[in-house]
């Protein structure tokens, strides 16, 4: 193991998981004066970096709430703000704690795209050594949005690989994603998702229209879903009001994780909140491809006025009999 390695160990086990030098000195075999030592490093070389700040306010008895009424293993409330991107900062500094604690040496985590997750790059610190995968391919002509910038904020001076889609999301014919999944640097990072470990989303609103996909996509594309009753998309994946993913013919023209390989993933955290989104949040909770999410206090009162997602496995709605 490398110095900066074992810098970046021993200031985790004492920033982040609060363990005393002397339990750090016994299960890594060092003196107590090595690890001293190390910490010292760590700060001078800005491996460890100390901010004293509010932080982000979170309501515990609410997020209990909510983690009951929508299935949930996991809820943070943070108390937002009236403006939107004062808010989506509250969201993306709570998302980049959530990391820090949840990402461990040798995963291989997913992340989408979006304004809220873009912004999660700037309040991280360094993570692990592991492996960031996009869960998407591109979308719209905003490079700060896009997946790529996204995962080079998120992975910062970490020691973290990426992989990522060179790819629009959406082509213009099943033919072409077909044949793109087949290229082999974009087969290499499809092939990780059946091994993540976590994913992180945003989550877009179809019925209202707050989704970057309506650039993306045709007039009949458009015309289909919403006579669908499309009500929320994730990663390109279009849920219906009682959670059920609805197979358009565009499905075959994304390039993205599907339905089937996300529920399957054991940790995926959607980071999402503004009232406007309070429907579509709800109809992705009740397809239960998501197992936590970090949101605000206003969206998440809001949450509790919604129908409860019923107990039940996680597995994707069952589809209508034709």
């Amino acid at each position: 193991m490398n110095d900066r390695q074992l810098m970046v160990d021993v200031a985790r086990a004492y920033y982040l998981d609060d363990k005393a030098k002397t339990q750090i000195a016994t299960e890594l075999n060092l003196s107590r004066f090595k690890v001293a030592r190390l910490l010292e490093r760590a700060r001078d070389q800005g491996i460890v970096r100390i901010s004293i700040m509010d932080g982000v306010v979170r309501d515990d008895d609410l997020a209990e709430q909510l983690k009951t009424h929508l299935q949930l293993s996991d809820v943070e409330v943070v108390a937002g703000a009236e403006d939107d991107a004062e808010n989506r900062e509250a969201l993306a500094r709570a998302a980049a704690a959530y990391l820090r604690r949840t990402v461990q040496a040798g995963d291989t985590f997913g992340f989408s795209w979006g304004r809220t997750l873009a912004s999660i790059g700037g309040f991280m610190d360094l993570l692990p050594e592991s492996t960031l995968v996009a869960l998407t391919g591109s979308v719209g002509t905003d490079f700060e949005q896009s997946p790529v910038d996204v995962m080079r904020r998120v992975a910062g001076r970490s020691s973290v690989r990426t992989m990522t889609i060179f790819a629009p999301m959406f082509v213009d014919s099943a033919a072409t994603a077909e044949g793109l999944r087949k290229d082999p640097a974009i087969a290499s990072v499809l092939a990780t998702y059946q091994d993540l470990d976590l994913a992180v989303l945003s989550i877009g609103s179809w019925d209202p229209p707050i989704t970057q996909l309506m650039q993306s996509l045709s007039e009949q594309d458009k015309r289909e879903l919403d006579e669908a009753g499309v009500r929320a998309e994730v990663v390109g994946i279009f849920i219906r009001d009682d959670g059920r993913p609805f197979d358009a013919p565009v499905v075959q023209r994304r390039i993205s994780i599907s339905a089937t390989q996300l529920i399957a993933v054991p940790q995926v955290l959607a980071v999402a909140g503004g009232t406007e989104k309070v429907p579509a949040l709800a109809a992705v909770a009740r397809s239960r491809l998501i197992t936590s999410l970090i949101t605000d206090e206003r969206t998440a009162r809001l949450l509790l006025n919604q129908e409860a997602v019923p107990p039940g496995p996680r597995q994707l709605p069952l589809q209508e009999e034709p």
